[in-house]
């Protein structure tokens, strides 16, 4: 058990076309050194690329250092890196998503308008309406119901909304909150430059309010595609998100355990509809990463958002219970290439043997130092004597303050566990939680998460 010792025998290799161009990582963080460094030996010549704003400057010194060095295409992988990805990728002669795919990408009203069987959601707009306006538009059966920002990212900006006190709190504090509203309407304008003003959404509210899913009714999943450079959907792989029964986020597994592969071909005909419509918009030659509902009794699937681009921290899932290698393939796709097709996705829905991998989160949910919350022996035993990956969202003599609390607490680590079994996987994840904090947490598994021990 553990992230070394128990991945496959070989990992797939992306296409012999792209192997002797220079490559591009966008803001690569410290736990991807090691998957940066087999890339450097097996696949690519990886530079490390930190582009700094948006400006004409920064984009051409950007341009320059990858002419400089061979480069060819460039990644990003945080949502961060998006926008970046696009421009730099641009510049660099490569088929990229259009602005307009992009921009209905970063506003969570303008998705959700593209899916075809949605929950309920409005838009809310606190500057051009009343609170008494906002409060007319929610049905009396969808309080309580979640109120998101639709531009911020991270888990920042969503509440949950009981009454209409927490509605009016939430209004006055956005109201009052100048300085996110000029970030996000200057990143907004960002975002606009460039696509013909009739093409603009005309509604692009600073809110949604949406149904609010019963988590014990239902499993999100994250789901990861492609869209060719001639506008295929090309289905890449799937990973469940695991809750407590509160509701706070427990892990990712890797292949799912709820849904099963005879349940792929009702997947990729949702996926098909709505990316289809993306299709439309432009959106080419890049990863997407989808989030959504199936819900337990009727099967329907629901949309909870779409980021433009691969989600980073599933390239170790993907790696270590398939074989693949979710960075490589982003670079061969950003130069136009073929990926190839024998990717997580076909191998799930064929029976492939396969590993069980499943990033534990660990959040922290009072304040002081790390150190007082987390045991760094155990830590280093998982690290070094066991070979587990650990990626250190905040270290050890890091302090953890009210400010940077969020609804979900504060994310610590993420602690990746391999086994041959899901079995294996849920009793380490238990024995890692126990152990970790100094504290004890006391945690409320969901029914399927318990196993004997």
């Amino acid at each position: 058990m553990g992230g070394k010792s128990s991945t496959p025998a070989k990992a797939a290799s992306p296409a012999a076309s792209s192997s002797s161009a220079a490559a591009g990582f966008l803001s690569p963080q410290a736990y991807m050194k090691g998957a940066i460094e087999d890339m450097k030996k097996n696949h690519f010549d990886v530079h490390a690329l930190d582009v700094k704003g948006h400006t004409d400057e920064e984009l051409d010194r950007v341009e320059k250092y990858c002419r400089d060095n061979n480069i060819a295409m460039v990644a990003g992988y945080a949502q961060k890196d998006a926008f970046h990805h696009i421009l730099v990728n641009e510049r660099l002669g490569n088929p990229v998503p259009s602005r307009l795919a992009f921009l209905y990408c970063m506003n969570k009203y303008n998705m959700r308008q593209l899916e075809a069987h949605p929950f309920w959601f409005d838009s809310v707009d606190p500057l051009n309406e009343t609170d008494e306006e906002i409060i007319a538009k929610i049905p009396k059966d969808e309080w309580p119901f979640m109120l998101k920002n639709t531009s911020l990212s991270l888990g920042r900006g969503i509440f949950k909304i009981k009454n209409e006190d927490d509605l009016r709190k939430c209004l006055k504090a956005y109201r009052e909150d100048t300085v996110l509203q000029k970030d996000i309407a200057d990143m907004m304008a960002i975002f606009m430059k460039g696509i013909p003003e009739e093409d603009i959404p005309k509604n692009m509210p600073p809110f949604i309010a949406e149904h609010m899913v019963d988590i014990n009714q239902s499993i999100e999943y994250c789901y990861e595609g492609y869209i060719t450079p001639e506008g295929k959907i090309v289905h890449y792989a799937l990973t469940e998100e695991v809750y407590f029964k509160d509701h706070s986020a427990l892990g990712y597994l890797t292949p799912p355990m709820t849904v099963k592969p005879d349940m792929a071909a009702k997947l990729e005909a949702w996926v098909d509809e709505y990316m289809g419509e993306f299709v439309k918009l432009g959106y080419l030659n890049q990863f997407f990463n989808l989030e959504f509902w199936i819900m337990n009794d009727t099967k329907e699937i629901h949309l909870t958002e779409i980021n433009p681009r691969a989600a980073h921290s599933y390239h170790y899932n993907y790696l270590y219970s398939f074989g693949n290698n979710l960075y490589s393939d982003n670079l061969v796709l950003a130069k136009g290439g073929d990926p190839g097709n024998d990717n997580p996705w076909k191998k799930w829905k064929e029976g492939t043997d396969h590993k069980w991998t499943l990033i534990v989160l660990i959040t922290g949910g009072k304040t002081g130092v790390v150190s007082d919350i987390l045991d760094y022996d155990y830590v280093k035993v998982l690290e070094e004597d066991e070979g587990i990956l650990i990626r250190h969202c905040k270290q050890k003599d890091d302090v953890i303050t009210d400010e940077d609390m969020t609804a979900a607490g504060v994310m610590l680590q993420q602690i990746w566990v391999v086994g041959d079994t899901k079995e294996d996987v849920i009793r380490k994840e238990h024995e890692i939680r126990k152990k970790l904090y100094k504290d004890a947490e006391e945690v409320d598994y969901p029914p399927h998460w318990s196993v004997s021990e």
